[in-house]
Formats: C-alpha cells, structure tokens, sequence
C-alpha cells in the first residue's frame, strides 16, 4: 500500500482529496497543527502528524516512508500580508521541500493557483505559458514563487508537479460561497459591470482526481491547468451557487472603473488605521471577481489524462443534497 503525506488535510481541498485517496488505495498521514485538526483528518481516515508547515521534526515525521507529499497548505487570502503570505508559502515550502528530499519521497505534488497570471486585465484562453506582468495581491505572488521552488526542486530522484486550479468550489467552500453570502445578507453584493464577463471554475472533486493524476502520472517537472471544462457568465454561476444555500442576489451592479477606485480607498483605510478584517471591497477581490479570467486546460486533459469528473450542474446538484 502506497504511503503519502498530505498538508492542508483538514482544509477544503483536504477534506476531500484524503477520502478520495483512501479509496483509491492509499495510506494517508496527514499534518494537523490543532486539535481540531488532528480530530478532522483522523475522522477522514488519515494518520494525525501534530505539527505545523514551520516544524522541521513534525515534516520529518510526516514525511517518513512516504512514497509521495501532496502539499496544500495555504491561506486562500487575497488581502492579507505579503510577509506573512511568505512564511506560509514559500518558506514552508522550501522547508518541506529540503524534508522530502533527505526523506527520499520520490514524488512532490504541489497545489498551486492559476491566480498566479491574472494581471488585472481580462484574461481569455490562456495557457501554462502566459506570464503576468503585473500580479496584484501577495497571496498570486507567494503562490507563484513556490510553484517556481517546487518546479526547481524536480531532478530523476525527486520528482515534482504542480496543479494550478482557478476558483475552487463545492459543497463546504470557506472563501468564495461564504464571502458572497455574507456579502449578500449585508446589502454589499454588487455585480462588477452587471457581471457579465465569463470565468473558468473548478470543482473541488475535479481538484482532486488531477492531483492524483498528477501523482500517478510520469510527468515531472511541470504546472498544469485544470478547470470544469466550462466557460460560465459570472453572474449566472455566482447566482445557482448560493441559490443551493437559499440565498437570492439582488441585481446591483457598479462599474469596473467605480470598484476599484472604492477598492484602492477601502485598502488605504484599513492599512493606515490598522483595522481587524477585511474591507468590503480591494483589489484582490477585485481582480477574482470582477474581471473575465478563462484558460485552457488541454495540456492537463493530453497528458495527465485529466477530465471533467463533476460538470458545473452536477457540482451545484451535489450542494443541494
């Protein structure tokens, strides 16, 4: 039996990927930096590693005997602190990279963004070979320069991937569904240009089957995109998305240009006066959320054989039940 260590097991990606590869064969530790964690990933069916992504000894004791990592640890935070962002994403990176390593694992799957390439511009079609020139939040940022270490690390011995999703979601999302409900049931939802652009999503189940695909595959050394296959008008997929919640949008709208001018204020406000929280508005959320983002997954579908597992009707079904 195939033995591997997952970070990030008791977040939203995490809680669905350990399941996932427990049916598909696998024995599973998983890093857990609290007791809640530690009772969330052991309820999954996975081994608790107490620790956290800054503890040398606890990577080291997750990491042993593992034939493969599957690192998801982050802070999906487009606000928060490029300084703290950087312990979080890249310096724990580097760190479980150099464990892996001396640990002999053999494979290095690493779960990136594809938020790394927007430029606050729209985006349409891009591949793995589009390079922003003007990345916006420190959360794309951080993501971007540990997707570069994992990538850098890759050698025969020591084999590395990265899988780069757009918006994840699904039943149990704590970033995009709870952010526009509460956003919602406080009178702030607005539709950036009446919503109109088009995005690319993917849905927390298709996160995880690409990871293990990735895992599986003889493919090193790589980032791939990975999306549902669909291309949705924003409005219409926010709308069914919260609907499954029995929450109802109103249609108010404000323009791109009066968003982030209201965004750059908001930001300045918070900073000066150190204020707890996130502001309604900044120009991360933005950038997500209100300007088109589409891009091509075929180089995922070619070589690692990935597919739309969940269609975007079948994943809102899934909310309803």
């Amino acid at each position: 039996m195939k033995q591997v260590f997952v970070t990030g097991g008791s977040g939203f990606v995490g809680q669905n990927l350990i399941p996932m590869l427990i049916e598909n064969g696998y024995k599973v530790k998983a890093l857990a930096r609290s007791a809640q964690a530690v009772q969330k990933v052991e309820q999954l069916g996975a081994s608790a590693v107490k620790g956290d992504l800054n503890d040398a000894q606890a990577l080291a004791d997750g990491v042993k005997d593992c034939a493969s990592v599957f690192h998801l640890a982050a802070s999906v935070d487009f606000f928060a602190s490029e300084k703290e962002l950087k312990k979080l994403h890249v310096d724990a990176t580097e760190l479980l990279l150099e464990v892996a390593k001396n640990a002999r694992v053999k494979r290095f799957v690493y779960l990136s963004a594809a938020s790394v390439i927007m430029n606050g511009k729209p985006i349409k079609n891009a591949d793995e070979t589009f390079v922003s020139d003007n990345i916006i939040d420190g959360y794309s940022r951080t993501k971007l320069q540990a997707e570069y270490l994992v990538l850098k690390a890759n050698t025969k011995s020591f084999q590395t991937i990265a899988v780069s999703p757009p918006l994840v979601w699904g039943k149990g999302d704590p970033n995009t569904l709870v952010g526009v409900m509460e956003a919602t049931k406080k009178g702030r939802m607005q539709f950036i240009d009446g919503g109109k652009h088009r995005l690319v999503t993917c849905h927390v189940l298709n996160v995880c089957q690409a990871l293990i695909l990735a895992d599986q595959s003889e493919q090193n050394g790589k980032t791939y995109f990975i999306t549902d296959g669909e291309t949705p008008i924003f409005k219409d997929f926010i709308k069914k998305y919260v609907a499954t919640q029995g929450v109802t949008i109103p249609d108010k709208t404000v323009s791109l240009t009066m968003a982030k001018r209201v965004a750059s204020v908001m930001e300045f406000v918070w900073k000066i006066f150190g204020l707890k929280g996130h502001p309604p508005l900044y120009k991360g959320l933005v950038n997500v959320l209100g300007v088109e983002f589409t891009i091509n997954d075929s180089k995922a579908r070619k070589e690692l054989g990935y597919k739309s597992f969940v269609t975007i009707e079948q994943g809102l079904d899934l909310m309803r039940k």
